[in-house]
């Protein structure tokens, strides 16, 4: 099913034109990545074969079983003809989900109509938050582009659990350049009309982390910004990219997020050294990693004790721009649980389906790595897809199946209807919400969707709409609509 123009269109409504067609390279690239995967199987598997949503037995044994090695297909007009689906397919396997992410963050960063005079990609043809206005952004103007965007641009600051513009614990974060991260907002047209009943179809939110690049750096995509204090403007390259779908099977909204490839090394010690090094580790401390390894999903060796990694700087009143760089590393790759789920989610085929888009877009042998650099969109290949997160049948994201400091079950709710990776995390945004000690160790943590509150599940909508000065985590809805003014009740102590 296609998804209303107004999704995919510039302001003006205009559907955007496709690119250029690329589809023989792009179908060769995608031949030879599903050749690959296929070859590497003790059996060629067949290639609609379905990776299962999850197992029958809600007590999994010890070892979970390696999944049926389907190939998850990633399709070349989700490149050269972006047009992203409405809903999940109906299967709603692992794979399904993961499609329809890329679909979607494809079709995002492609490039917009005006594209040869803006430079502006889809994402930036949206409405963007603006972070001073604290009520009523969709009765007034909007606000669209890139050059609007690097004014809007919000350094990370001590600020409440309910603000969403910034890292989710209010911590700061320093790459290695000693820079602290920026952050931008973007939300569809359609999240303006939604009504105390829930969001209007089409509605997304689209949440963007970018670094000060203090060199030319062609693997990042870019943009110029003049930043608060400075006269001169410096180049900052999008290093996180957060996107959450409102469908209508869905509305607790379809979580996923991309990264860099080259933000932080696995805390495991089994992350190759980029070339360039990590922009968010030092090469000492990721070589400490290296050679004291640690079992998958475990913090980092005490022997690399004296990096602190994943540690933030306490500050008094908001931090400055320039500090100590940190040092950061992935406890969960993919946000993929390691071994079983108490709460039935298939860790091994959520797994198996990214890493099989992956290796098929940006992978060696992937579409968007077979681009020629002129193409706008090839910049993509240095991008991948960390993971997901859903609830069964769009049920209320209750409390997390894995280990946490933030619910009544330390150790994972059993009965969890979360999917995905129940371990999501993005490097830039939820940098020190990993693991155990966590307070909110996935989206759900901070996004909790209940069925009573379903416009909650946003912290951005309460400055959307119109509402009393202290209201909290309530949206009201303007007057005339289907709902009227009254308020939505909070998701009150459910909030970490």
């Amino acid at each position: 099913m296609s998804v209303p123009s107004s999704l995919v269109s510039s302001s003006s409504g205009r559907r955007r034109a496709a690119p250029a067609p690329r589809a023989p390279v792009a179908a060769l690239a995608l031949s030879a990545a599903l050749t690959l995967i296929l070859s590497a199987c003790t059996k060629a598997p067949e290639p609609t074969a379905p990776i299962a949503e999850e197992r029958a037995d809600p007590q999994p044994p010890a070892t979970p079983p390696t999944p049926v090695a389907g190939v998850c297909p990633a399709n070349p007009a989700w490149i050269s003809s972006p047009n992203p689906p409405s809903e999940v397919a109906a299967a709603e396997s692992f794979c399904d989900f993961y499609q329809f992410s890329w679909q979607w963050f494809l079709a995002q960063v492609s490039p917009a109509p005006d594209y040869q005079n803006s430079g502006d990609r889809v994402f930036e043809t949206n409405r963007l938050h603006d972070p001073s206005v604290s009520s009523g952004q969709c009765s007034q103007a909007k606000l669209m582009g890139r050059a609007m965007a690097a004014a809007k641009l919000v350094a990370r600051v001590n600020k409440p659990q309910d603000f969403e513009d910034l890292q989710a614990d209010g911590n700061a974060l320093y790459d290695q350049n000693s820079n602290i991260l920026r952050y931008n907002i973007w939300y569809s047209d359609a999240e303006c009309q939604s009504t105390q009943q829930g969001y209007a179809p089409g509605t997304f939110e689209i949440k963007v982390s970018w670094k000060v690049l203090t060199n030319p750096d062609p693997s990042y995509y870019s943009m110029q910004a003049t930043l608060p204090g400075q006269t001169a403007p410096v180049t900052l390259g999008l290093v996180g990219f957060h996107l959450a779908n409102w469908t209508s099977k869905h509305p607790e909204m379809i979580w996923a997020t991309f990264e860099h490839k080259t933000n932080a090394p696995l805390c495991d010690g089994s992350s190759p050294l980029p070339a360039n090094g990590w922009a968010l580790a030092s090469n000492e401390a990721a070589q400490c990693l290296t050679q004291n390894p640690v079992p998958p999903g475990q913090p980092p060796s005490a022997a690399c004790a004296a990096f602190n990694f994943n540690t933030p700087d306490s500050f008094q009143g908001d931090p400055p721009d320039t500090d100590t760089p940190n040092n950061i590393c992935r406890m969960f790759a993919n946000g993929n649980q390691p071994g079983t789920s108490i709460n039935g989610n298939d860790n091994a085929a959520n797994l198996l389906a990214i890493q099989q888009l992956n290796a098929q877009l940006v992978g060696p042998d992937g579409l968007l790595t077979a681009l020629p650099d002129s193409d706008p969109m090839a910049v993509w290949k240095h991008y991948e897809l960390i993971g997901g997160i859903w609830t069964k049948g769009g049920a209320d994201s209750g409390n997390p199946p894995v280990p946490n400091a933030g619910s009544q079950f330390p150790n994972g709710d059993p009965n969890s209807l979360q999917r995905g990776s129940l371990e999501l995390t993005n490097m830039t945004m939820e940098t020190f919400e990993q693991g155990s000690a966590s307070q909110v160790p996935n989206c759900f943590g901070c996004h909790t969707y209940t069925s009573t509150a379903p416009l909650d599940v946003s912290h951005i909508c309460t400055s959307l709409f119109e509402h009393a000065p202290n209201e909290k985590f309530t949206c009201v809805i303007p007057a005339g609509s289907d709902a009227g003014t009254a308020a939505v009740a909070p998701a009150g102590a459910t909030q970490p």
